[in-house]
């Protein structure tokens, strides 16, 4: 399987406000994306779609625990995974969407 880094997700995105990191993981391998917590796995994206209130803080920790190594967001949060902040996150999660899909990449999509 194919995989990205940080650094290609980060070069996709047009909407990126900032991102914080944490030991300069731009080069950590990313093997899949998903807006679900419950199905995120092991070396995936989260891009949390829902606002960053209590439940959503939950969903975060949530994804965390299931192996993300990475998160979309809008709002500030405290993780201990590298997270990117994004202006609008749909369009973000529609980015990562076709890098994952495009040039033979058989990265896997967790389901919404």
């Amino acid at each position: 399987m194919q995989e990205l880094t940080l650094r290609d997700v980060l070069a996709t995105l047009d909407s990126v406000l900032s991102w914080s990191y944490l030991d300069r993981p731009e080069e950590m391998a990313i093997r899949g994306i998903g807006t679900t917590p419950e199905k995120i796995k092991k070396t995936f994206l989260y891009v949390c779609t829902r606002p960053i209130n209590e439940r959503g803080v939950d969903l975060v920790k949530a994804a965390i625990r299931n192996g993300a190594v990475a998160i979309v967001t809008d709002r500030p949060i405290d993780a201990r995974v590298p997270v990117i902040y994004c202006r609008d996150v749909a369009r973000a999660c529609e980015q990562l969407q076709t890098l994952f899909a495009t040039e033979g990449n058989h990265a896997k999509h967790a389901e919404r």
